[in-house]
This record gives structure tokens, C-alpha cells and sequence, in this order.
């Protein structure tokens, strides 16, 4: 398993590249990936794919509860941190 900080540089690498953000453009933990319109919901699906690259596994898309999706937070306390601990 990687390391949390690589895990979280990773995302929002994959995030801001994906959205097409503007250079110096910052993302905060807490910041919503999905209201400002850095993702589209045809995003979302991109992005699930990542997250199973970098986990190794699949997700289980059926199970996959809205809040999980709102930030970088959300997104490493429902794909990763049940898989570090």
C-alpha cells in the first residue's frame, strides 16, 4: 500500500490535470471536487478508475455512497483508509 501523502498527490494531481486547471491553481483537502466544476460527472467515472490503480484493487461501484466524492478527504477516508489500516 502507498503511503498516504503519495496517495493524496496523486489525486489531486489526477484532479487538477483532469479539470484542466489553471497553472498555481490549488487544491486543499477539504476543497469540493464536484460543486466548482472541476469534475464532471463523466469525470467521476475516470476517476474511479484511478483510484483503482492506485489501490490495486476495484471499487465496488454499487456501494459507492455520494459523500465519498466531495473531496480529497472524502475520497482517501472511502477508497484507502480502510485498506491502510
Amino acid at each position: 500500500m502507498r503511503p498516504e501523502a503519495e496517495i493524496r498527490v496523486a489525486l489531486r494531481s489526477w484532479i487538477l490535470t483532469r479539470a484542466q486547471a489553471e497553472a498555481g491553481r490549488v487544491l486543499h483537502d477539504d476543497t469540493p471536487i464536484l460543486e466548482p466544476g472541476l469534475l464532471s460527472s463523466l469525470d467521476v467515472v475516470e476517476l474511479i478508475l484511478f483510484i483503482e490503480s492506485l489501490r490495486g484493487a476495484e471499487v465496488d461501484v454499487e456501494s459507492i455512497e455520494p459523500e465519498a466524492l466531495t473531496d480529497l478527504n472524502a475520497l482517501y477516508d472511502a477508497f484507502f483508509r480502510a485498506r491502510a489500516a
